[in-house]
């Protein structure tokens, strides 16, 4: 299952003049998946990681790299944050060369039409109404990318020089 997060992020300057950059994204990761990054000071790793969501809530691991700004006493417990859709919690991260705050939202899961409209996108029928065509609509995909990469082999075999045109 699919969650809707908003995630902005406020880098802020130590020196003067205190420049202040804002950046809003929005992901849709699937349980146990890992978005949002921090780069800088040798750290490149992922922000946060959904443990758990349904319509309502959410439950979401964030970095170690990070704390969190006023505490409720089930956030403290091994990082976790325990979000309620349309709720936003904020975290910072103070030790680099910018300060860096990040506030996140949860905004849900996928609606019912919105997912309809992937599947019926992801089959291509009208109505949609059948889960072994897309199977086989998936099933037959794979294929043909696995015949694209066997034709590029052919032609890197046959020439004997790697061509990227």
């Amino acid at each position: 299952m699919k969650a809707i997060f908003e995630v902005k992020t406020i880098e802020s300057d130590w020196a003067p003049p205190f420049k202040k950059n804002i950046y809003t994204e929005e992901y849709t990761p699937l349980l146990n998946e890992e978005f949002d990054k921090i780069k800088g000071n040798g750290n490149n790793e992922s922000v946060f990681k959904v443990i758990s969501a349904n319509n309502e809530s959410a439950k979401v691991e964030f970095s170690s790299l990070f704390t969190i700004k006023n505490p409720t006493e089930n956030d403290t417990v091994n990082k976790i944050l325990h979000l309620k859709k349309g709720e936003e919690k904020i975290i910072a991260y103070l030790w680099g060369e910018k300060g860096i705050s990040k506030k996140i939202i949860y905004k849900g899961t996928p609606s019912t039409f919105e997912t309809r409209a992937m599947e019926t996108e992801k089959c291509n029928c009208e109505p949609c109404d059948c889960e072994s065509e897309t199977e086989n609509n998936e099933e037959n995909s794979t294929k043909e990318k696995k015949e694209e990469s066997v034709e590029e082999k052919t032609v890197l075999d046959e020439t004997g020089i790697f061509n990227l045109f």
